[in-house]
């Protein structure tokens, strides 16, 4: 029989669960030096990944693509033997020729080898493409490593050379400073604004080591180093010392000034901050710190060390990421005395609050400081009072093509296109290996009670176009097959279940699709990063949200105006972001602001005005202000009468009544409304929601403060027992849960 013949054997071809993706990992590395062994010219580029670390890349992308609608994994079993597999997924055509409006994609096929010869890549090529057709698309677009024979099956069944991709090595170090030139004022195409920022430290205790700088002439982020030497630099680490004499200084410099004098200026800062410090000459551990500085006004980004960098021509981003060897090593070296801790029986909760790898790798990161601003292998450039030689200092220039530009701190994972981009690949990351032990190690994991394993910081800059000019929305964005709108309406559906982590992803993607299209500021766009604001809330990532609200609030106030319904609804909200991280006067101001123009603009029994005042009787409420029973009073009476018992505003109201009347002591009171409250929610969002459990946790307080301890007990129990596994089947964080947690332990110490 030949060989390209199938034979009878019981083959199924099959839908594989998203589950189970670790079952394909075999293949995967199967495939992985299949690639190698056809593609050794590649070498030259870079070495080759692990197998491992290579399908845990590729995993974590199967399942980013998985929350798409159409994407899908495909196998073929012999009596239940896993011989191959393929995932495809289906995107918006795009080109100059109209083949079809959707396209798939063949992400991966591959065919065990001892199965090879049998058909099996035929049988799940027809699959791919029966699943492709039934769901609009016409063409299958299929990448094909250069130098790998494949390109010959496909062609066997019709497949045609579309496009050829390229990859062309960037060096950055050397490039020559271009003359000074404005940056906005040729050809009148607009100006550069900043869209979005955020500046995060990593735990609530800890001090911010990261500086952000905005000024008319510079966007500039700041990196101090983590402070290894324990001393107090009035008051700050100093780390954060550092951030600040960059900041500082770049801020009196006069605009135009190179990067060359920059440098020399922040290096001579630094040599008075040693001295008035009193830091030796040769101290491993002084203050530094490192920095990316975009000058539109010399078209050109100039960085010294380890931050982010991305610029965007069009739809093609060119990514320079931080990278600095000798932390590599240190990362791989505290990776591997980890993984041995763990072999030797060692919890990860343990290894988690103790770190000893990073114990091991300590004294060299206390002595890492000799290599900077020096040559050699290991040598990096920073900011520390030396001089730092000029193969340290990168001049990044970009010309007139350049739309969007992106500087994040190392606390990110890369410089990813949005602020919503990178803060959903680092919490992916963490949540698959918070040991920072795997794909991306890093010299320090995420500690108990910890935020992120570094402070962070990003800011994205973007052309702005003529004002006067309008644009259109654009047809990725608009698409008349609805899926962004099936994205967007399952990621609602998420957030209200309470599915946080699913939420977050979900709105990423549909984030993402607009940001690429060009919708970004459009009010599709809008109303999905107020969706995933409400979902950072959720989550407890309260810095997070607030930047994500800010641009909302942006956005929608150059829309609709300031006195619009949906601009206070924003306002109202960012004032809950402010007060979250204890800014209760600034929150206090803005949930004022809120209510004056919502009296200024809209009635009285608009959902948005009753929102404001919501916000307002909250920062009242938390911050016992005498007002807040009668606020809160009067706002749940008409809140049930003009949106109903079950609005999400009534149900809020209704839970800082009884947050209110507990403070108070006043329990019968407040278990009246807990009880309707919890029965309300049970009916609204769902037995299983957080919001649901929380209103739980409260009335088994209150049962409990009134006497009636078995009733409380049993329901204390029954709501930990569910937010538990809520929590894990949801991925709901931790944050509701920690704060059931919370509040049933007052109930269990009271009394």
């Amino acid at each position: 029989m030949p060989p390209s013949t199938p034979i009878s054997l019981p083959l199924v071809v099959g839908e594989h669960p998203s589950d189970a993706l670790d079952d394909l990992a075999p293949l995967w590395r199967e495939l992985l030096h299949h690639h190698v062994a056809c593609a050794p010219h590649l070498g030259k580029f870079g070495e080759v990944r692990s197998a491992a670390e290579s399908w845990q890349i590729r995993r974590a992308q199967y399942l980013a693509w998985l929350e798409e609608p159409d994407a899908t994994v495909l196998t073929v079993r012999e009596d239940g033997r896993l011989l191959g597999y393929a995932f495809a997924r289906i995107v918006a055509a795009a080109g100059s020729w109209k083949f079809s409006d959707r396209v798939g994609v063949l992400e991966t096929l591959v065919v065990a080898a001892e199965a090879r010869g049998r058909g099996l890549g035929r049988r799940l090529l027809q699959a791919v493409g029966e699943h492709c057709r039934a769901r609009g698309a016409t063409s299958l677009r299929i990448s094909v490593i250069d130098g790998n024979d494949a390109s010959s099956f496909y062609a066997r069944y019709g497949a045609f050379p579309f496009t050829s991709t390229l990859l062309l090595p960037l060096p950055v170090r050397g490039t020559a400073v271009p003359p000074p030139r404005p940056a906005a004022a040729e050809g009148g195409s607009g100006s550069w604004q900043v869209v979005e920022h955020v500046t995060v430290p990593k735990g609530a205790a800890g001090a911010n080591e990261d500086e952000l700088l905005i000024t008319d002439e510079l966007v500039a982020v700041i990196d101090g180093a983590t402070d290894k030497s324990g001393r107090n630099y009035g008051g700050l680490t100093g780390g954060a010392r550092a951030a600040q004499c960059v900041r500082d200084t770049l801020a009196r410099m006069a605009p135009g000034t190179t990067p060359g004098a920059a440098v020399e200026q922040i290096t001579a800062a630094f040599a008075e901050l040693r001295e008035r410090w009193n830091v030796p000459a040769g101290d491993p551990v002084a203050p530094s710190a490192v920095a990316a500085v975009v000058v539109p006004a010399l078209g050109l980004i100039w960085r010294v060390g380890d931050v982010h960098v991305a610029l965007r021509r069009g739809a093609t981003w060119t990514r320079l990421p931080a990278t600095k060897r000798i932390d590599d090593v240190l990362a791989g070296s505290r990776a591997a005395y980890t993984h041995c801790m763990l072999a030797s029986g060692r919890s990860e909760e343990e290894i988690a609050e103790h770190d000893p790898g990073r114990a091991v790798i300590l004294p060299i990161l206390k002595e890492q400081g000799r290599l900077a601003n020096r040559p050699g292998p290991y040598g990096y450039g920073v900011f520390d009072g030396t001089p730092v030689p000029a193969g340290f200092v990168e001049i990044i220039a970009f010309d007139g093509d350049v739309e969007e530009v992106v500087l994040a701190t190392d606390g990110f994972l890369s410089p990813a296109a949005t602020l919503v981009a990178a803060e959903a690949e680092l919490r992916e990351a963490l949540a698959q290996d918070s040991l920072r032990i795997g794909v991306n190690p890093g010299t320090k994991g995420l500690r108990p009670g910890a935020d992120s394993f570094d402070d962070r910081t990003y800011a994205r800059m973007r052309l702005a176009p003529d004002p006067t000019r309008t644009r259109p929305l654009p047809a990725a964005a608009s698409r008349g097959d609805g899926l962004l709108e099936r994205l967007h309406s399952r990621a609602e559906r998420a957030f209200s279940e309470g599915a946080f982590s699913r939420a977050d992803v979900l709105y990423g993607h549909v984030l993402n699709a607009l940001e690429q299209s060009g919708a970004a500021g459009t009010a599709p766009y809008l109303e999905a990063l107020h969706g995933h604001a409400l979902v950072c809330y959720g989550q407890g990532r309260w810095a997070a949200g607030e930047a994500r609200q800010r641009e909302v609030l942006r956005g929608r106030e150059q829309l609709a105006g300031p006195t619009a319904g949906e601009t206070v609804g924003a306002m109202a909200r960012l004032a809950e972001a402010v007060g979250e991280q204890g800014r209760w006067e600034e929150a206090e101001t803005l949930a004022r602001e809120a209510v004056a123009r919502a009296e200024s603009g809209l009635p009285a029994t608009h959902e948005e005005a009753l929102a404001a005042r919501l916000a307002l009787a909250w920062v009242l409420q938390r911050t016992g202000a005498d007002t807040a029973e009668e606020v809160l009073s009067v706002l749940t009476q008409e809140s049930a009468q003009v949106l109903g018992n079950r609005h999400r505003t009534t149900l809020a109201s209704r839970h800082l009544l009884v947050r209110l009347l507990r403070e108070q002591e006043r329990y019968p009171e407040a278990l009246d409304v807990a009880r309707d409250l919890t029965a309300a929610r049970a009916a609204t969002l769902g037995p299983e929601h957080p919001h649901t459990l929380r209103a739980q946790a409260d009335l088994a307080v209150l049962l409990y403060r009134t006497g009636q301890s078995e009733e409380a007990a049993g329901l204390a129990r029954h709501t930990l027992a569910d937010s538990a596994l809520i929590t894990e089947l949801l991925g709901t964080d931790q944050h509701h849960h920690q704060q059931i947690r919370s509040t049933l332990a007052e109930f269990a110490t009271s009394g």
